[in-house]
């Protein structure tokens, strides 16, 4: 499967146009298990959110509720410890979704190509539209990576459609820079904060942070 924020592969046995059994299998080794014996156990919390640079929130804060667990602090996390660890989480989830959607799945669907002769006045298509017209001046597809190379896919949607489509891509890209930065105020950086720990947080809100 294409265009997730990993490696995964799916087996399915189809038998007159019904699926009779599907398996899903992760098919690349990272070797976490491994390299995470022996150390010190609050590492986890850092060494998890490798996993993934999209996602890495959320394996940083499972290590930091498991560690709450082996530690026996599980129900002793202050509440600021617990509405920041959400917060952190939570802008991770925004973020996390907009990039799925728009910047890894949305290329498989939306046709970049029909913003090549947009005649309206959005500031953005313009510049989409011309990117698009110098790549195709120097005859290099190349030069519309990210959007090149790609499946050829079955582009139906309607031009309007499509071009509205690829203002909210650009669009999506601000707004993900904003749960960025929601999420590195109060976790130290993004991606991979190091302000959630065991017991909470080392990170405290207050009216700055908040304003």
């Amino acid at each position: 499967i294409t265009r997730i924020e990993g490696h995964l592969k799916i087996e399915a046995t189809v038998d007159g146009g019904e699926v009779k059994d599907a398996k899903c299998v992760g098919t690349l080794f990272r070797g976490f298990e491994i390299f995470m014996k022996d150390r010190d156990p609050r590492d986890a919390v850092h060494i998890t959110q490798r996993i993934c640079g999209v996602c890495p929130t959320s394996h940083g804060t499972t290590a930091a509720l498991n560690l709450d667990a082996a530690f026996g602090v599980a129900d002793k996390i202050p509440n600021n410890g617990r509405i920041l660890r959400n917060l952190i989480q939570g802008a991770n989830y925004i973020a996390s979704h907009i990039v799925h959607f728009y910047h890894l799945a949305a290329s498989d669907y939306v046709d970049v190509t029909e913003v090549a002769d947009y005649d309206g006045t959005d500031p953005e298509l313009l510049k989409v539209k011309d990117f698009i017209s110098r790549a195709l001046a120097a005859g290099d597809m190349s030069m519309l990576a990210p959007f090149y190379p790609r499946y050829e896919g079955d582009y139906r949607l309607p031009k309007k459609v499509a071009q509205a489509a690829v203002a909210h891509y650009v669009e999506a890209l601000n707004m993900r820079r904003l749960a960025h930065e929601l999420s590195a105020i109060y976790s130290g950086r993004m991606p991979r904060s190091v302000a959630v720990v065991a017991g909470g947080v080392t990170s405290h809100s207050s009216i700055d942070s908040i304003s």
